[in-house]
């Protein structure tokens, strides 16, 4: 296999100023220089991808992922070491990115296919099908500057796929498109993986890099830190994005159990803490075991306490609650202290950060003893590519045909 990207010991510079001369009369006057210090975006950076290979780049915001992407198109220039390529690249990276605004659509079909070093006739013979795929039929000559993101995210990515590359690549640019132009998208890039173009891939929502890379090469303040098959080096990233998320989370609960009061009575919640196959968590994969343990106290037996659990997402939506009330009857004379755990043997929630609420209340009048409203924080992950919505649903496809019935249980 010929190789179609290398890059070997990239290094790019950037100025973070902390004080400008915005003019030289200031410089010569106020005899003043700007004050600023040097931001290494990419170090040593060194890697190839051979014709056909589809690698995918993660890491955290300012890892340097969309830096490099834009040295390897050509849009940077790196500041030490080389980068190579072998056939058209063609780039879909930020809004608006090789459009002038002032041009109209197609006009700009046409800019992006002279910079391609594409001749007029062979733009000409795919016009049509670029907008025919954007769907900017009754767009496509107005002025680009009239578009909304999701109108220069679709006539970006059809340039790009349209024009013959040899290699694409792609940053988190699909993400402001809607759901059902990115499932067009997707489709695209699987047929021109199966054509055997070269694919470079940037996002963070991982289903993608999943989905269509089979390398993958995680970037951390710049540097490589791991290089791999995608499945190994996501799941290793991943697991460390959790543990510190994790942590950051059992912070948050700590200052919760610190700052909160016992409530009416002297009755109050010690201590939250979620628990998974491997012990004490506050991510979950979805499907997994959880457990969700509430430490109480009371001064004396706590005599028919009711507690009451509440799940809602970071954007309100309450997802589930429950209450003791069903437990049998004998239960509710509790010690006064001890632990009460809720038990879920499988997670259906899909990917999001949930809240948890905790609430202590007399069984018999309502009144509640404590309530501790969202104090609770856990993320819920989903490797799930096609559910979408708030919890996975034991389900079940029925095809005409027996070979294609798919069974989905949750």
């Amino acid at each position: 296999m010929t190789v179609a990207v290398r890059v070997r010991d990239v290094a790019k510079r950037f100025r973070i100023y902390h004080r400008r001369n915005l003019t030289l009369k200031q410089a010569l006057l106020q005899r003043r220089r700007g004050v600023f210090e040097e931001f290494l975006a990419l170090q040593g950076v060194s890697f190839e991808v051979e014709h056909g290979g589809a690698l995918g780049i993660i890491g955290e915001n300012g890892s340097g992922k969309s830096t490099l992407l834009k040295c390897i198109v050509g849009i940077l220039e790196p500041d030490a070491g080389s980068i190579e390529t072998r056939g058209r690249v063609a780039a879909l990276l930020e809004l608006g990115a090789g459009f002038h605004p002032e041009y109209t659509g197609r006009e700009n079909v046409y800019l992006n296919g002279a910079l391609l070093g594409l001749p007029r006739r062979y733009i000409d013979g795919v016009m049509d099908e670029i907008v025919e795929f954007s769907e900017l039929q009754r767009f496509i000559d107005n002025p680009v500057r009239t578009y909304s993101s999701g109108m220069y995210a679709r006539l970006g990515f059809s340039i790009a796929v349209h024009l013959d590359p040899d290699i694409l690549v792609v940053d988190e640019i699909l993400a402001v498109g809607d759901e059902a132009f990115q499932r067009r998208c997707y489709d695209r890039i699987a047929r021109m993986r199966a054509e055997g173009r070269t694919l470079i891939m940037v996002s963070h929502a991982l289903e993608p890099i999943q989905e269509f890379c089979t390398d993958c090469i995680w970037l951390d303040r710049g540097r490589v830190r791991e290089r791999g098959a995608a499945p190994a080096v996501i799941a290793r990233y991943l697991a460390e994005v959790s543990a510190r998320e994790s942590a950051l989370m059992a912070s948050e609960v700590e200052r919760v159990h610190q700052l909160v009061p016992s409530g009416r009575g002297g009755v109050g919640v010690t201590r939250v803490r979620f628990e998974g196959a491997d012990g004490p968590t506050h991510v979950f994969e979805t499907g997994d075991p959880f457990e969700m343990v509430i430490e109480y106290h009371a001064p004396a037996r706590l005599e028919g306490a009711r507690f009451s659990v509440g799940f809602q997402r970071e954007d309100g939506v309450v997802v589930f609650s429950t209450t003791t009330d069903d437990v049998d009857s004998a239960a509710s004379s509790l010690p006064p202290t001890g632990e009460v755990r809720l038990r879920i043997p499988s997670l259906p929630l899909l990917e999001g950060l949930f809240r948890a609420s905790v609430i202590i209340s007399d069984a018999g009048t309502g009144e509640p003893y404590t309530v501790l409203e969202g104090a609770f924080p856990f993320r819920v992950r989903s490797h799930r590519l096609r559910e979408r919505g708030v919890a996975l649903l034991g389900h079940r496809w029925e095809l005409p045909t027996a070979a294609h019935r798919r069974s989905v249980e949750a």
